[in-house]
């Protein structure tokens, strides 16, 4: 068996050098745990939308609103007015599924998780620059703790009716969001701007908006590698995010990750890019460890790199303390 070290080992090993952090589904499981934002949807498994997901071969609640757009369109324009309409509501239906998933993956508010912050902030705070693969808003409630440490890019932006942006390049940033994030708005000119917390919260904010407004969060669905970085490329806010993961050098991180195949695109960044050598940190009780080592040394093999990795028990991190 393929031997793991602890995390105070690795950063022992790392001390004094720049260190960047990579967070995937592991951070969030324990809080709450979900596969796609469409199997918390509560749309009917057997009925017409979720048969629609599954026609588009999607998981993405903007391609099926978007499709049910268009075909009101074409109706409309055949005077089946009705039908028009019946497509319009259905589109309805689908953002308030999405508004019921946001709601059904997450703790109702951030202060139901207020006494695991300060543990977490302890340990994010070991790291230079942090991406993270998850959309969910567990990163961002626990950075609210220190804004001035954890900076997303928004800072130079104006704040005004519940959003703070555009994003700037320009701008201080050390959390990278390479899936973009339901707290995420795109705005007409590609820009990106950040929802804010609303009287009751960020969740009921997000809702308002999705519901209200029709506008939809941007973050990456599950899907393929390929299909997850073409939709990276699409947007610029996400394209800066990988390049600046592309880019890396020091010592890399990654914890709550199992090296899969639908994000490959994610660690031919990583073994692409200038870091001297990465810990990988790793679940013991529940990963598969020997599959897990074989994926990263094929990654490193396939992309020709010369970065060395070292295994760590990621429980020995104590996040959450």
């Amino acid at each position: 068996m393929t031997a793991l070290i602890a995390f105070d080992e690795a950063i022992k090993a790392s001390d004094g050098k720049d260190r960047a952090l990579l967070l995937a589904n592991g951070f969030s499981i324990q809080h709450f745990s979900y596969k796609t934002l469409l199997e918390k949807s509560g749309l009917d498994t057997r009925g017409p939308l979720r048969t629609l997901f599954d026609t588009l071969d999607t998981v993405d609640f903007e391609v099926v609103i978007r499709a049910l757009e268009d075909a009101a369109v074409v109706e409309r324009v055949y005077n089946k007015v009705k039908r028009a309409d019946l497509f319009l509501d259905d589109a309805d239906k689908v953002r308030r599924a999405l508004v019921h998933a946001v709601r059904e993956i997450h703790p109702g508010h951030r202060e139901d998780i207020a006494k695991l912050i300060a543990p977490c902030i302890a340990f994010l705070s070991l790291f230079g620059k942090i991406f993270t693969l998850n959309y969910d808003l567990l990163l961002y409630w626990v950075i609210l703790e220190n804004s001035k440490k954890f900076q997303d890019g928004f800072g130079l932006g104006e704040e005004g009716a519940g959003f703070l942006g555009p994003f700037k390049v320009g701008a201080h940033c050390n959390v990278f969001n390479l899936h973009g994030g339901l707290h995420l708005f795109r705005k007409s000119n590609d820009e990106l701007e950040k929802r804010l917390m609303g009287s009751s919260g960020v969740i009921d904010a997000i809702a308002e908006t999705i519901t209200r407004d029709k506008r939809l969060p941007v973050y990456v669905a599950e899907g393929n590698s390929t299909a997850k970085l073409a939709r990276i490329y699409a947007l610029p806010y996400l394209r800066h995010c990988y390049e600046i993961l592309r880019a890396c050098s020091g010592i890399f991180f990654v914890y709550g990750h199992s090296a899969s195949h639908n994000d490959g695109h994610i660690y031919e960044a990583i073994f692409n890019s200038q870091i001297a050598h990465l810990y990988f940190c790793i679940h013991a009780p529940t990963s598969d460890i020997k599959a897990i080592d074989g994926e990263l040394a094929r990654y490193r093999k396939r992309y020709g790199s010369k970065i060395d990795y070292t295994l760590v028990d990621s429980e020995t991190a104590k996040v959450w303390g």
